[in-house]
């Protein structure tokens, strides 16, 4: 027999059996749940808020800006990128706005890098930097053109037929508008800006059409005096054919008699 039970698989005895309550469950008023139990349910109850009669009409509206009620947090970062945004818009004569449409970085590097060999500078700013910068300045109203985080780019305008130039490496980089000496402009109107001369041949031609309106000037001041002096000229002239005409006839006259 202990042969055949070494042979054989032995069941193994569960330790737990399952006993039937011979009274029935309370349904309506059941026991209540151990310690342990009765802990885990207070932590998983869900909360549902304040019903809604208990909650004032204003909260309920659902037109309501829900951004108001946003508690800002005073970031010193932020307010040192807001600074130093300031100090480019005041320092720079030439601003321009970019809209950028999906670029890499290695796309976009040697755009940055040819910027800043021509002496401009590409700088990226968020809505909210860019709004605590111009607030209560006259940049505030560039505020409309920001969405999101947007491209700038500082420099002089005597570079901007430059910009243009490096632009047209980076399709992605489109041109929206900018300020040139403390006023805003189009696109359109920035690109006839690069393409004018330099200060000093406009100062060059100024000149040249100066010159040529006081030389005008003169003539036309001369003009009546040389025509006095050419009609008196004239008339000295008739006057003399004449008497010239009367002294050869009294010669011819003379000649005459002697003969």
């Amino acid at each position: 027999m202990s042969f055949i039970k070494k042979g054989l698989l032995q069941t193994p005895v569960s330790l737990i059996v399952a006993k039937r309550f011979r009274g029935k469950i309370n349904v309506q008023k059941p026991r209540k749940p151990h310690f342990e139990k009765q802990l885990l349910i207070d932590i998983s109850k869900p909360y549902y808020g304040p019903p809604k009669n208990s909650v004032p009409e204003i909260t309920l509206c659902a037109n309501i800006n829900k951004k108001s009620y946003k508690r800002e947090i005073d970031n010193p970062f932020e307010r040192i990128l807001a600074k130093e945004c300031l100090d480019w818009f005041n320092t720079s004569k030439m601003v321009v706005f970019l809209h950028v449409n999906s670029i890499s970085m290695e796309d976009k590097t040697p755009v940055f890098a040819a910027l800043k060999k021509n002496d401009m500078h590409l700088r990226t700013y968020g809505k909210k930097i860019v709004s605590m910068a111009t607030k209560g300045t006259r940049y505030e109203v560039i505020n409309q053109l920001f969405t999101s985080h947007q491209n700038i780019i500082f420099g002089q305008p005597e570079n901007a037929a430059k910009m243009f130039k490096i632009l047209r490496k980076a399709p992605q980089l489109v041109v929206m508008g900018g300020i040139i000496e403390d006023r805003l402009i189009s696109k359109n109107d920035l690109v006839e800006y690069s393409k004018l001369p330099s200060l000093d041949i406009v100062r060059s031609q100024l000149c040249s059409v100066l010159q040529s309106a006081g030389s005008c000037l003169v003539g036309q001041l001369n003009q009546n005096q040389q025509m006095l002096v050419s009609h008196l000229e004239k008339h000295v002239e008739i006057q003399k054919a004449p008497s010239n005409s009367t002294d050869n006839l009294n010669a011819n006259a003379k000649s005459e008699s002697t003969l």
